[in-house]
């Protein structure tokens, strides 16, 4: 069992990053690690092995925050990852950090990163360590990247606050931050789960390639998740429910050709609204004459969120034939705030 003022002798730090946020800050803690003589791997995606070192082992997990909770990947993480018992873990997050007229503001991380380390302290996990660290905000497909003095200073006081978290737990001290965030979190949660759920599905949605596309495949071949796939005769990017909003394939294009469609946003939700789902379910059980009560209504809920995902992915299908027509694509890409944006990525990663 590792004491106070112990180092540890190995380091694994499972990473999910996008823009490369999160895997700065990782690298950061693994380079911590080295110099005090630990063995450190930052590994991509959730797969580490269980196999345990010879002396003390400190296993951190470690992704960006997205809608004021933890990414489905980090959930993932933490259900899944095996040889976790007994083993001391930290759960550390990224969230988007401001700068406004010269002034820092912290982000919200909200539950992302104690409710996976509960997941971890149920499967046997030793918590060592829970927190939060802000980088810059990089949702690009809604708003524009900052300009490159606010990326340095967000990024200054992100790497300082990580070098401090990382001295800490890797001496062996406890390291517990982001209470009220907690519990505000929780107050939220709800919007969180509705976020994960079905607006997420939406803004998967979103992406498309204007007429700047080549169909080089680097959004496919770069995407975390699998969730970019070039497909018809025209060799066109489709983006799959698989999508996490991550903003690597928009980041990286070579061309800046990925755009986020902010205006189909509003056919979505109109799609959406309407009661087919609860209809087509509601005129079922009165056939089969099923009575008021929890399975109705739960079935009730199950048909309106299907009908939800099936017609956003209508609504998407529609519109990706529609961008095949290079006159299509073409008003659509000059229809886009996202044409305008800077994009972003992780300094130096």
């Amino acid at each position: 069992m590792t004491h106070e003022h112990e180092t540890y002798s190995s380091v694994d730090l499972i990473v999910w990053s996008g823009t490369g946020n999160t895997r700065r800050v990782a690298e950061q803690i693994a380079g911590a690690a080295r110099t005090l003589g630990a063995t450190a791997r930052v590994l991509a995606g959730i797969t580490v092995d269980d196999k345990q070192s010879s002396g003390s082992r400190l296993l951190g997990f470690l992704a960006p925050t997205h809608g004021f909770t933890a990414p489905w990947p980090l959930w993932k993480a933490a259900l899944t990852t095996p040889g976790v018992r007994g083993t001391d873990v930290f759960v550390l997050v990224t969230r988007g950090g401001t700068r406004v007229a010269g002034k820092l503001f912290s982000g919200f991380e909200g539950t992302a990163a104690y409710l996976p380390a509960a997941i971890l302290a149920l499967r046997g996990a030793r918590i060592r360590g829970v927190g939060a660290i802000d980088m810059p905000l990089n949702w690009t497909v809604v708003h524009s990247a900052f300009d490159d003095e606010s990326v340095a200073a967000i990024v200054a006081r992100g790497d300082e606050r990580a070098d401090d978290f990382a001295q800490k737990i890797l001496h062996g001290e406890k390291v517990f931050g982001g209470l009220i965030q907690l519990v505000l979190g929780l107050a939220i949660l709800p919007l969180s789960l509705g976020y994960m759920l079905i607006a997420r599905l939406m803004l998967a949605k979103m992406f498309f390639a204007d007429e700047n596309c080549t169909s080089c495949g680097t959004c496919e071949s770069i995407c975390p998740q699998g969730a970019v796939r070039l497909r018809g005769k025209s060799k066109r990017p489709y983006w799959s429910f698989h999508c996490q909003n991550c903003m690597r394939c928009m980041s990286n294009c070579p061309t800046n050709a990925i755009q986020g469609g902010q205006s189909w946003m509003v056919l979505y939700i109109w799609m959406t609204g309407l009661p087919i789902g609860a209809l087509a379910a509601g005129a079922a059980l009165d056939a089969m004459d099923m009575p008021a009560g929890f399975a109705r209504s739960l079935i009730d809920a199950l048909s309106g969120y299907a009908w939800t995902v099936g017609s956003v992915w209508i609504a998407y299908m529609l519109l990706w034939i529609g961008l095949t027509i290079p006159g299509v694509r073409f008003v659509l890409s000059k229809t886009t705030f996202t044409r305008f944006y800077r994009r972003y990525r992780g300094p130096e990663v």
